[in-house]
């Protein structure tokens, strides 16, 4: 795949990738408010965000299913066709189950979306550049909660949710269209090559370690998440104010996530890696403590941060580790890690919050991603025994 080709390819994925988050990044914050307007209980709310995760993870996971059956540009024309419209219906909605329902369906597609743009991105990028592809691809997370957080805060106060729906479904049409885009297709080596010719570690044991680290950090992630909302709620902040929290924190990851990236392919991912998770903890830390608005920044950078890089520096090093036959299912299957961590988190986090308090939550939150670190700091130990992997092989262009 040409040079020219590689950098189109780049930037058709990063728009898609966007337009998803975008959408995603900009609700998300508002969702136990838009819920607690239909008389939803704390316990209620995290079953709710649960749903969504259930969703997202299933969309991921279809995704790998998919590949393979399908090509991933029907794939992605398919749910994007389904989710723009459940977008502007969710906007329509009248009772609980149907903002649960429809949340879900946007969920589900956008987790069909984002396996398939981490699928395209690791046929394309070569090895010395995997980190550079995907930690440019997620800055779409803190632009998606900088310009989806403005937009969603701006349309809600000033027109209300129906005409903020309609303004979201237009723009969650994009990521579909960006499809018939993208050059060349999905596809990997299919037959391994011989243990002494391989990249690919002969046990199995670093991609284990990798996906308990990636569920314990995105577990205390996702706990963070819908604290800074309901913490900021219980304060009396107004929807506005939860939503600039996204856009300040937005502002503050992006040169992270733009240096640690591309350092992580010179330096080594697993440090970057333990980093980020350290980062992540720190935001459950400070939300025990948090009573003032500028805290809050603090906690909505450092959740953004942690979002971004754990999930993209564990793709680029699970490229690294895994067979190239196992590439897609692999991927998939660590993209849908991160959401059932949500899962867990969100069920979890309601309840525990009414009956144990935000004190313990937070706590158990944080002793989460300090585990994470720990687990990726085993991977050190972890001696190699191979010689080099053979490099991904992209279908020709079209």
């Amino acid at each position: 795949m040409k040079t020219t080709t590689k950098t189109k390819n780049l930037v058709v994925l990063f728009i898609a990738n966007f337009s998803i988050l975008f959408v995603g990044m900009g609700l998300f914050p508002i969702l136990p408010l838009y819920a607690s307007q239909y008389g939803a209980s704390p316990t209620e709310v995290g079953i709710y965000l649960a749903i969504t995760y259930i969703a997202i993870t299933l969309g991921s996971l279809t995704a790998g299913w998919l590949i393979g059956r399908v090509s991933g540009r029907v794939a992605m024309l398919s749910a994007g066709a389904l989710g723009a419209p459940a977008v502007f219906l969710l906007g329509q909605a009248s009772t609980l189950w149907q903002v649960m329902a429809l949340t879900a369906v946007i969920w589900f597609t956008g987790g069909v979306g984002l396996s398939s743009i981490s699928m395209f991105a690791a046929a394309s990028a070569e090895a010395n550049e995997r980190g550079k592809w995907f930690g440019l691809i997620s800055l779409t997370n803190p632009l998606g909660a900088i310009l989806g957080s403005m937009a969603v805060g701006y349309l809600v106060e000033q027109h209300g949710y129906g005409v903020m729906h309609t303004w979201l479904a237009a723009e969650y049409a994009l990521w579909p269209v960006m499809a018939l885009l993208i050059q060349g297709k999905i596809t990997v080596e299919k037959t391994l090559a011989k243990p002494s010719q391989s990249g690919v570690a002969i046990s199995g044991k670093p991609i284990f370690l990798l996906m308990s680290a990636a569920l314990l950090t995105a577990f205390t992630v996702s706990v963070a998440r819908m604290g800074l909302s309901l913490e900021m709620k219980a304060q009396n902040f107004s929807a506005s104010e939860i939503s600039n929290a996204n856009v300040i924190g937005g502002v503050v990851t992006i040169p992270i996530i733009l240096s640690m990236g591309m350092l992580s392919d010179r330096l080594g991912r697993r440090l970057f890696l333990i980093v980020g998770m350290m980062v992540s903890a720190s935001s459950a830390v400070l939300l025990g403590v948090a009573n003032h608005l500028w805290q809050f920044w603090m906690i909505s950078a450092a959740v953004l941060a942690a979002r971004s890089i754990n999930p993209s520096l564990a793709s680029a090093l699970a490229v690294d580790i895994l067979a190239p036959g196992a590439l897609n299912k692999g991927l998939a299957r660590l993209n849908a890690i991160n959401w059932i961590a949500g899962i867990i988190g969100f069920a979890g986090a309601g309840y525990l919050m009414e009956n144990l308090g935000t004190a313990a939550l937070f706590h158990m939150a944080a002793g989460a991603s300090f585990s994470a670190a720990a687990l990726v700091g085993m991977m050190f130990l972890i001696k190699k025994q191979t010689v080099s992997k053979p490099a991904l092989t992209p279908a020709p262009c079209a």
